[in-house]
This record gives structure tokens, sequence and C-alpha cells, in this order.
């Protein structure tokens, strides 16, 4: 999990010159970047577009300013930075409150994050965007757009930017479903807070739910799982939900939750690293241990959404790969790869991007895979419980 991002102080000074930050990111982008080539990024030409911005930098504001447009023409939300002001985007998935994404020229809701600013305001999932902070959606998309041509991908990345705004900004949408449009003025998503690092429940038809909240960075979250072993082992059936993980974790509590229910080393991702300096490339399957003499045996379902992101996503398509679960939900939040962090030299701002690229053992894209049991996020209740309780065998009252 990465650290705590860092708020900006700002003061006022001479204007400076800070293109050694900007070419000290092109080069690493160039080097280490996972997706850049994939993309078609010409860095070269960013560089050129940015260079007279960061050669007159009045103040850190600015700098940070110009910094996110940058870091913005990845179009990729697991790339950020470690500072921020008042006036930043928020990040998402953690920093949202609801997903969307164009088709057909429409902006649509995906969904709304349960219990959000969003969700009480009466978004819902299904809701077409028709404007955005007084603007129409595909113009408030293009200002969140930068030098770079977009694509599909790009819009949907400016859409849900803008969704998400800024941190010292309400948002004001337009939404349209049935009868008249309604406008809708809202602050910028509350942050989830939790002190426990995983809900425990016994549900009807002895389930056993757990619901790590946002905790998958948290080395806690290993003994955590653990207290719950005797329960899981007395239950008919498990629902692990990773609905609330947005800010991902690390391997080590995620091969630490698998270790439980495996009763051989079993292979859960594969990562993929280019090394240009020598032309070759670094292939490795990453595996999961059992922790247990005797694994936890029980059926075991895995609920994902738009709020799964990073390792989150891996453990989805861990259980999958070493097909210890069945993964229900929908699209999952499609962080892109595994990620390190640079500091500046002059300014010491940290970017964080993705190095590495991560995979299914069946060598599909993790933040393309598809959960094999889909739900429809307009289905009224909580559709992932029913799947669940369906895969399980179990009868809802």
């Amino acid at each position: 999990m990465l650290a705590a991002v860092a708020v900006l102080s700002v003061s006022a000074g001479p204007v400076q010159d800070f293109r050694s930050d900007l070419d000290f990111l092109i080069n690493s982008l160039k080097q280490y970047g996972a997706y850049v080539r994939q993309d078609g990024i010409d860095l070269d030409a960013l560089k050129a577009a940015y260079a007279p911005r960061f050669a007159q930098v009045a103040d850190k504001r600015e700098l940070l300013k110009d910094l996110e447009a940058v870091v913005g023409e990845l179009h990729d939300f697991h790339a950020s930075l470690g500072t921020n002001s008042s006036s930043s985007p928020r990040l998402v998935p953690s920093g949202t409150d609801m997903i969307a994404h164009w088709a057909s020229g429409r902006a649509l809701i995906d969904q709304v994050r349960e219990g959000s600013v969003a969700e009480r305001a009466g978004v819902h999932a299904g809701d077409e965007i028709v404007g955005i902070n007084g603007t129409k959606a595909r113009k408030a998309c293009e200002d969140w757009l930068g030098f770079r041509k977009p694509d599909a991908r790009a819009w949907d990345w400016a859409l849900n930017s803008a969704l998400a705004g800024r941190w010292d900004t309400p948002r004001k949408v337009v939404l349209r479903s049935k009868g008249p449009d309604k406008a809708l003025e809202m602050p910028t998503a509350s942050k989830s807070e939790s002190k426990r690092l995983l809900a425990i429940e016994q549900r009807p038809g002895a389930i056993v739910y757990l619901r790590p909240e946002n905790s998958l960075g948290e080395n806690g979250l290993i003994p955590a799982f653990d207290r719950a072993i005797p329960m899981m082992r007395s239950a008919k059936g498990i629902v692990i939900d990773l609905r609330n993980t947005p800010s991902g974790g690390n391997s080590a509590v995620a091969r630490g939750i698998m270790g439980l229910f495996i009763g051989k080393r079993l292979p859960f991702q594969r990562h993929r690293v280019e090394e240009r300096e020598t032309g070759t490339v670094r292939d490795w399957v990453e595996y999961a241990t059992p922790r247990l003499s005797i694994p936890i045996k029980a059926s075991l379902v895995v609920l994902v959404g738009a709020w799964t992101g990073s390792m989150g996503e891996g453990l989805a398509i861990g259980f999958d790969a070493m097909r210890r679960a069945t993964v229900i939900g929908t699209k999952m939040a499609g962080l892109r790869g595994a990620v390190d962090q640079i500091k500046l030299p002059k300014s010491g701002i940290s970017v964080t991007f993705p190095t590495e690229q991560v995979f299914h053992i069946n060598g599909t894209p993790r933040h393309e895979w598809l959960p094999p049991v889909l739900i429809d996020a307009k289905d009224t209740g909580d559709p992932w419980f029913r799947a669940a309780s369906q895969a399980l065998c179990v009868k809802q009252d």
C-alpha cells in the first residue's frame, strides 16, 4: 500500500526552472513505464510540449499542477503523485463514489459506491450523465485531456476524473433517467474510513462473511483472518468481499490470505517487466503457499466490483487461477500492473506509476479480466450476495 499523500505547502518566491524534474520523469517513464510502448505514447513529444511550463515555474502549486498534467497524459489511474494541493484531482477509485463509461456517445453510470455521497444524493447505476459542473459531459471530459490524442480508454479516464472532481470543488451533475433530467450538487466523495481491518459476520445458512476494510496493505490483516479460522472451519460456505479495497495493498498480505485455503503450492499471478537497457524481458509466476497443515475446505465465494483495486484484483484472479473460489461481481477497478515510486531530483515530489505488467495465469491482463459470474449492478438490493447465496446453495429469507 502506498504511503499517505503529503499536502503541498505553498510558498511564493522567484521563478524557477524545474525542467530537470520533467527530464527525470520522462526518462523514468521511458526506462520503466510498463505500458508506455503498448499505449504508443510519444514521450519526447510530451517533453517538448511541457518544457516551457517547467522552465518558468512561479511556485510549488503551479509546479504541482504541471506535474499532474504530465502524469494525466498517461490516462492511467494507477499513476499518481505523492503530494497534492486543495485543488488537486481526487484519486480514482479510492477518492470517487461513482464509476462510469462512454457508450455510443452517452456517458453512463456503471456503479455507485454503497453508502456514499452520490448514493445519498440519488445517483443510480444506469443513469446517463448529461452535464458535469455546468458544461455538457463531453466538453467536461475534454477539459481533463491534454496533448495526446484520446482513445476510448482516455475518454473513460477523463469521464471518471471529471466525476471524481477536485478536492476543493463541489460536484454538479445533470442526470437523465426516467422522467425529466435532474440536477444534483454534491460535495466531493467522503473518504471511507474504518478502524477495523476486517469485518466478520455469521450469516444465515452457516455462511461466514469476511470483508477487508481497504486494508490489504496492512500486515495485521493476516492475523485478523487467522482469528476467523475456527468459524471458517465450521462454515458451510465462506464469502470474502473485496468490494472495499480501492487502495490495493501488497502481495504478502494476499498470499497470507490465500494460504489458508490451499493444500499445495499454487500459481496465482504472472508478472512481466521489459528490461530496456538489455533489450530483454523478465517474466515470472508468483505462487501462494499453504499456511495450514489442513486447509480450510468450505466452499468459497469472492465478491468484486468497481472498488476492487490493484492487489484486490490480484486476490480475485489468484483465487480464480487456483480454482479455489467462485468469483462473482462486475468489472473491477482495472488498475494496470504493479507500481513503483520515483522521487524527482529538484522538487522532491514522488511519482508512482506502473512498472510491471500483471496477468492472470491464463494470460489475460489483470485489468481486462472479468469475473466468471457477472452480476448487474442496476439490480436492486445486493445482487452480489444474492448470487453468492445461489453459488453456495443457501436459501435467502
